[in-house]
């Protein structure tokens, strides 16, 4: 029961839970452990009892036959003359019982994933050996480099150092230079500027002889200057005639020695004993010598005739004070007289400049007179185009309403509206002419009315004195002539408008029928006929007949 009851719990145990690693490597020992003590039990055991691994295999024996054998054949193998396990257990006493097949795959299962996490264990082990390895040798490698390193380091530190003390021993030479050339240059500079002060002063010293000198130059006469200029020319003669007397001097050396050579080469050639002949040899030897000298002697450079005279070699015509008064005196004595025509020169320019400003003054207040004319004429213009262009509209209106008080349409009213300011001015200057006037292109339209009105004034105040019946008579006459000329026109108008009438009436009939076909076009509805406002004539006779005759005439 007790057997039975540790068996249990084996049974429960999860297949497929994978077992920790410490009880892994315990299985591990144990089977090691009885691996090894089968082998040594198979060794020592006799060939009957042993077996196959295939018959290991297929064997259905259960644990507790295991048992009960493994305890057989260790009595066996303590007695050792005892009866085999096959002959002392009977065939019919053996118990085979079968083994579970569910407890025979469950243990196979535990075997193979304790095989397999053994494997892995292995590969894992090796594989972290080999990393292991590799860490090591990297480790070995990385120490020895950087001993490499601190070593090149170290040598580095030690070539840096010794470059530094170098650079400032070097660095303290160059101060030390630098100050020197620092205070070198501070004493050039002082001496520099002490230098030019002093060149300065010379030069202000020299700017002042020199205009001394010019104008010492200016008041010296031309006379000494020819003879300066002629003396200068005398030298640079002796100095050209000397270089060609020494240009002659060489060349008649020269030609000296070459015939002091042919005369000894003559000699020589002609000697007709031993000395003669050594005579002649000595002589050729001298001769060829002052020749060679001769030939080495260049002749002296031509001289240079473009120099003037040097200022301190220069004579000066002044060498005593009292002659520097005397030519003062003789230049005051010659300049009075410009002197004075430079006075009066000044005193006709201020004259002048006084006219000048007198006559500036005169011209801007002109100018300024003239400007303001200018500016009245301008605003008179303008007043003279407002009434101009005032009177034209009242000619048009007073034109249009006589020509309603003479009966006439509102087209011809604006005809006679339209009528141009040319042909009323020609209008006006024919009544003009009439009115008993001379023609006069140079009188204005405005101003022959005004000569009219006065003429009507002087024939108005004649009328006053004529008799009553006279003037009554006259005025009908013309009345009556007037009505009839109105009636004529009339009439002439009518007649013309019949004409134009009849004239379209006959185009209408001979015109081609047109035939209308379809449906008849409706007719537009009348437009609204608007008033027409007749303006009331609020002027008398008088006035009423002036306008209409003026009117007619202009008609």
């Amino acid at each position: 029961m007790d057997e039975n009851a540790s068996a249990r719990p084996k049974s429960d145990v999860n297949p497929f839970k994978v077992p920790g690693d410490e009880e892994i490597f315990r299985h591990r020992e144990e089977e090691k452990a009885k691996k090894e003590a089968t082998r040594t039990m198979l060794l020592s055991a006799p060939v009957a009892d042993k077996s196959t691994f295939a018959s290991r295999m297929q064997t259905t024996t259960t644990e507790e036959v295991r048992d009960l054998l493994q305890t057989f054949k260790t009595d066996l193998r303590g007695t050792k003359n005892g009866p085999s396990i096959a002959s002392t257990t009977a065939a019919p006493e053996r118990r085979k019982e079968k083994e579970n097949m569910a407890d025979f795959i469950s243990k196979k299962r535990e075997i193979f994933l304790l095989q397999m996490s053994l494997d892995t264990k292995r590969a894992e082990i090796k594989k972290l050996d080999e990393r292991a390895r590799q860490r090591e040798e990297a480790l070995k490698k990385s120490e020895q480099m950087l001993e490499e390193d601190a070593l090149r380091f170290d040598a580095f530190l030690k070539e840096n150092d010794e470059k530094v003390q170098e650079a400032i021993k070097r660095a303290e030479m160059e101060a030390k230079a630098k100050q020197d050339k620092v205070l070198e240059i501070k004493r050039l500079n002082t001496s520099t500027a002490a230098l030019r002060s002093e060149m300065n002063k010379y030069e202000e010293q020299l700017e002042d002889c020199r205009k001394y000198k010019e104008f010492m130059d200016s008041i010296t006469p031309a006379e000494f200057f020819e003879a300066q200029a002629s003396k200068l020319q005398r030298r640079k003669d002796a100095m050209l005639a000397e270089w060609q007397a020494e240009c002659e001097r060489v060349q008649q050396r020269k030609e000296g020695a070459h015939a002091a050579r042919v005369k000894a080469e003559a000699e020589y050639a002609n000697a007709r004993t031993q000395q003669e002949a050594e005579r002649a040899e000595r002589a050729l030897k001298d001769a060829i010598a002052n020749l060679k000298e001769a030939v080495k002697e260049k002749e002296p450079p031509a001289p240079n005739l473009d120099f003037e005279s040097n200022p301190d070699e220069e004579e000066l015509y002044f060498k005593e004070p009292q002659q520097l008064l005397a030519v003062y005196q003789e230049l005051e004595e010659s300049n009075l007289f410009y002197i004075q025509n430079a006075q009066e020169t000044e005193e006709a320019l201020e004259e002048l400049r006084a006219k000048l400003r007198d006559t500036k003054v005169r011209m801007d207040a002109e100018v300024e007179n003239l400007n303001l004319q200018v500016a009245e004429l301008k605003t008179a213009i303008e007043a003279a185009k407002g009434k101009s262009q005032r009177l034209k509209d009242r000619t048009i209106e007073d034109v249009g309403a006589l020509t309603l008080s003479m009966g006439g349409t509102a087209g011809s009213g604006s005809a006679s509206a339209a009528i141009s300011l040319d042909q009323l001015t020609a209008k006006v200057a024919e009544v003009y002419v009439r009115g008993g006037f001379d023609a006069d292109a140079s009188v204005g339209t405005l101003q022959m009315l005004t000569n009219i009105e006065s003429k009507l004034e002087e024939y108005l105040a004649a009328v006053d004195t004529m008799p009553a019946e006279f003037v009554d008579s006259i005025e009908k006459a013309r009345e009556k002539e007037r009505r009839r000329i109105a009636r004529d026109e009339k009439l002439s108008q009518q007649q013309l408008e019949h004409e134009s009438r009849m004239q379209r009436a006959l185009e209408r009939a001979s015109a081609p029928v047109f035939k209308r076909a379809g449906k008849p076009v409706m007719a537009r509805s009348q437009p609204l006929k608007k008033k027409e406002v007749i303006l009331e004539d609020n002027r008398n006779d008088d006035e009423a007949e002036l306008e209409a005759y003026l009117a007619r005439d202009m008609l």
